[in-house]
């Protein structure tokens, strides 16, 4: 429905206003608004691609923080596994061996013990036997007897004497095999930053003698050392020297006494063959006695060494295997083959160093990582379905574009063609023009049209930049549509400097184009005519007549050249008597002059 005041609304509307016009008379609104809705779902979209791509930004410096500690986790993991396998080798071999070793010696001080008790037995016999022969000499008191007993008398008590200084002996040899034992046991390879200390001394060092001195010094720290390599306390050295002193000392005064002793036995050998012999006896079985002895005591040494050394690897397994210590002691070993000691143990070493450099990891971390890498999995899978529904979405703009623009364009050129038609005849000739606005030069729409669906398909990794530029090129490449109008001897083109009439007359023209290229099934027109002088109004009535072919017009007005061209009149009339009527007059049955102006 166009009224007399909205005829020329099309003319002063804006640009943009006249698009959204256009458009509705191109018949691409539809698709307008489909696109409209797509771009903003595209905006939207895009604005969330950003917020979740920040988030995978910051969320991915502690993903990649975490991920480096849990594979110095995993890693932690795989050679405290191998480690421990190694310790288990290395200490119930070591436990076993230690254990056999023990048990042996243990029988062979036994036996040991057993034979000086049996040694002692005779011996005690035969100074039992060798008094009671003494005391049935008694009688005699000759010269002999008092120095023999006087010898005899000396001469055990030396041997008492002996055996006192033996057993200090024995107790000092014990004490200097145990500290060996556990200065062994207790040794510690140098820490990580004293090495370090270490070698930076060394290589500050310039002097090469100085630099052999200092390397053979760090090698003894570094090194586990050997049992015979380790020094034993001065004071008790220098007690178990006294000591043996002393022993030599008194043995020297027994061999000078049975020196004497044997004297005085070939002297009167017929008078007391039987006492001298049973002295002899009893002299051989005292240094069997003391050999035996000696056995025993060294048997009982390595015996208490083997028994600190079970009490210091005790100690050490307890700490290294915690709840699988009581296991491998009660457990007897079976380790198979394995490599030598001291290759386990230097591996062990190297083990310990490794997790040391590994460092310790919170726990709390895979927890922690857990949590962040199922969240980044979830945000990455939605930046995935946000891109993807941005390429959906950009599709179906592409394809809104193209009918829009196949259809607009075509529509566009067969208004403008029928608006310079109607125009010339309305105004009996002049010149008019409807004129697309864009928002950017023909090399905007060009880049924008190359924009296909196959290019968007072969992009599998875009940056966020690249597709925010996209987008922003999604805005309509039309923005409005301006109007040249110039009437037969004007020269200017501005539609603000035509008249009432001159605009009125633009407005049917274009109004007609729009007709005639996109029909209506019913135009109402009121008094869109009122302007228009009675040879213009005819021009417009031509102009109806050719169109009525194809809309049924609806016209209000006063104007008899416009009546004369309708098919029926519909209308209020007064008689002479002063009432009004209705009136309804179809032309085509008023035959007289073919005309109803009369």
């Amino acid at each position: 429905m166009v009224g007399q005041g909205h005829v020329d609304h099309i003319l002063v509307a804006s640009p943009e206003e006249r698009k959204a016009f256009f458009d509705d008379a191109t018949g691409v609104k539809q698709f307008q608004i489909k696109r409209h809705s797509a771009v903003l779902k595209l905006k939207r979209t895009y604005e969330n691609l950003e917020e979740v791509e920040l988030i995978l930004r910051e969320i991915e410096p502690r993903l990649r923080t975490l991920k480096r500690a849990i594979t110095r986790l995993e890693q932690r993991q795989e050679v405290e596994k191998e480690l421990q396998t190694l310790q288990w080798n290395y200490y119930g071999r070591l436990w076993s061996e230690l254990m056999t070793s023990a048990k042996a010696i243990r029988l062979d001080f036994e036996a040991l013990n057993k034979q000086v008790t049996n040694e002692r037995a005779r011996l005690e016999g035969l100074e039992d036997k060798l008094e009671t022969i003494a005391k049935a000499e008694v009688s005699t008191k000759d010269e002999f007897t008092s120095g023999g007993g006087e010898l005899q008398n000396k001469y055990r008590l030396l041997q008492r004497q002996r055996s006192t200084l033996r057993d200090h002996e024995f107790a000092a040899q014990k004490e200097i095999e145990l500290a060996k034992v556990r200065a062994q046991s207790s040794w510690a390879p140098l820490p990580l930053p004293q090495i370090i200390d270490e070698i930076k001394t060394l290589l500050a060092e310039k002097s090469l003698t100085n630099l052999y001195a200092l390397a053979k010094t760090l090698l003894k720290k570094l090194e586990r050392p050997a049992p015979e390599e380790i020094k034993a306390d001065k004071t008790l050295l220098k007690k178990l020297d006294d000591v043996r002193r002393e022993i030599s000392v008194k043995e020297k005064a027994l061999k000078d006494l049975e020196s004497e002793i044997d004297r005085q036995a070939a002297v009167s050998k017929n008078e007391r063959t039987e006492l001298f012999t049973i002295q002899k006896d009893l002299r051989e079985k005292q240094s069997a006695l003391y050999a035996v002895e000696q056995k025993r005591n060294h048997a009982q040494i390595e015996l208490a060494r083997l028994e600190e050394r079970q009490a210091n690897l005790s100690k050490e397994i307890d700490v290294e295997l915690k709840d699988r210590s009581s296991t491998l002691k009660s457990s007897s070993f079976k380790g198979g083959e394995t490599p030598p000691l001291q290759i386990l143990s230097d591996t062990i070493s190297k083990l310990k160093y490794k997790l040391e450099l590994i460092g310790g990891i919170d726990p709390e971390s895979i927890k922690e990582y857990g949590e962040t890498k199922e969240r980044f999995e979830f945000l990455d899978s939605q930046v995935s379905d946000l891109r993807s529904a941005i390429k959906d979405t950009e599709k179906v703009i592409d394809e809104l574009d193209e009918k829009i623009q196949k259809q607009s364009a075509k529509q566009f050129k067969e208004i403008n063609k029928e608006f310079q038609r109607y125009f010339k005849i309305l105004f009996g000739g002049g010149s008019c023009s409807l004129v697309q606005m864009t928002a950017e030069d023909e090399a905007r729409d060009l880049e924008k049209m190359q924009t296909a669906e196959g290019a968007i398909e072969a992009v599998d990794q875009e940056t966020l930049e690249s597709i925010g530029e996209r987008v922003k090129m999604r805005a309509d490449a039309i923005v409005g549509i301006d109007i040249n109008a110039t009437p037969p001897g004007k020269r200017l083109k501005a539609l603000n400097l035509l008249s009432g009439g001159e605009r009125a007359l633009t407005s049917i023209a274009l109004l007609s184009a729009i007709m005639a290229t996109n029909p209506s099934p019913f135009v109402v027109l009121d008094e869109v005519d009122a302007a228009l002088d009675d040879a213009n109004t005819a021009r417009f009535a031509a102009i109806l007549e050719e169109l009525r072919t194809l809309t049924q017009f609806i016209v209000i007005t006063h104007n008899r050249a416009t009546m004369e061209r309708a098919d029926i009149i519909y209308g209020v009339t007064m008689g002479n008597d002063g009432v009004s009527n209705l009136l309804s007059v179809r032309l085509e049955e008023v035959t007289k002059n073919g005309t109803a102006r009369r």
